[in-house]
C-alpha cells in the first residue's frame, strides 16, 4: 500500500488501527504495513536486539570530540555519490555502520558482544580510535577531508 499526503504534511509514523506507517521524505511517501500477528522473538531477533543495545550503550561513551567528528564526517558521507537516493543518516548511523565493517574483517575483528566503554581507557579498539583512522582502515567510506577527524574515541 501506498500513502500519499499532501497539505504540507512532511513526517508521519507511527501505529493507526493494528497499521504501521513510516515516512520517507525524499520520496514523499508513507509506507504502511500490517503488524506482525507472529509476535514471538527468534533466536536472531534477541541477537540482533544485544549487539544493537552494546552498540549504542558504547557510543554513549565515546568522547564528544569523536561524536562531534562522526556528525561532519555523516553530512559529508551522505551527499556522496553512492548514497545520495538513499536516506541521510546521522552520526550515530555512521557508527553503527562502521562498528559492523570493524566486526566482519577477518584479522582481530571488534567482538560486538563484549564491547566495553572501560576498554576504551586501555586503547583496546586502535582500528576506530578515531573517524580518520576508521576511514583509512576501510570501514567507512573517504570523503573530502576526512583527514581534520582525528579526534580520540576516549576522553
Amino acid at each position: 500500500m501506498k500513502v500519499k499526503f499532501r497539505f504540507g504534511i512532511k513526517s508521519y509514523s507511527g501505529t493507526l488501527d493494528e497499521l504501521n506507517y513510516a515516512n520517507y521524505e525524499d520520496r514523499s511517501v508513507v509506507i504502511g504495513r500490517m503488524l506482525p500477528t507472529n509476535r514471538e522473538m527468534t533466536a536472531q531477533n534477541e541477537n540482533l536486539g544485544s549487539k544493537s543495545s552494546k552498540i549504542s550503550d558504547f557510543y554513549l561513551g565515546t568522547s564528544d570530540g569523536y561524536k562531534a567528528d562522526l556528525k561532519a564526517y555523516a553530512k559529508k558521507m551522505y551527499n556522496l555519490k553512492a548514497y545520495k537516493n538513499k536516506l541521510a543518516g546521522s552520526g550515530y548511523t555512521a557508527f553503527i555502520k562502521m562498528m559492523w565493517a570493524a566486526s566482519q574483517i577477518v584479522t582481530n575483528p571488534i567482538d560486538i558482544d563484549s564491547l566495553s566503554i572501560d576498554d576504551l581507557s586501555m586503547g583496546s579498539y586502535n582500528d576506530i580510535s578515531s573517524v580518520k583512522t576508521a576511514i583509512d582502515k576501510g570501514f567507512l567510506p573517504k570523503v573530502d577531508g576526512y583527514e581534520d577527524y582525528t579526534n580520540s574515541i576516549g576522553e
